[in-house]
């Protein structure tokens, strides 16, 4: 099984986006959170979850702030991993674990 969803910023420069992946089977999936330059390589990378893990699409959501400074990553309606590009700063990631839950958002 796999899952995609991701979202440009309206200047069409970058976009964030998520993917899971099963390899041969659930228990070697893996689950990124992506910077991408939209006309180049993948700026940053955030490990979301590795295992097997009970998720949709409809579970997962990819959105930027007001101010398109941070773009997030929302699992369960709950922002879990978020880039922040004014700052080159990455939150969140290992779903599930403790991971910094204060993720700055506007």
């Amino acid at each position: 099984m796999e899952i995609f969803d991701s979202a440009a910023r309206t200047k069409g420069d970058l976009a964030g986006v998520f993917e899971y992946e099963e390899a041969d089977g659930p228990q070697n999936a893996t689950a990124y959170f992506y910077l991408y330059e939209t006309a180049g390589p993948v700026v940053g990378a955030i490990l979301v979850q590795s295992g097997a893990w009970s998720i949709t699409e409809a579970d997962i959501a990819v959105r930027w702030d007001r101010d398109e400074q941070r773009v997030g990553l929302f699992v369960f309606g709950v922002l879990t991993a978020a880039f922040d590009i004014a700052t080159g700063a990455r939150y969140g990631g290992r779903h599930g674990e403790d991971f910094n839950a204060e993720i700055p958002w506007s």
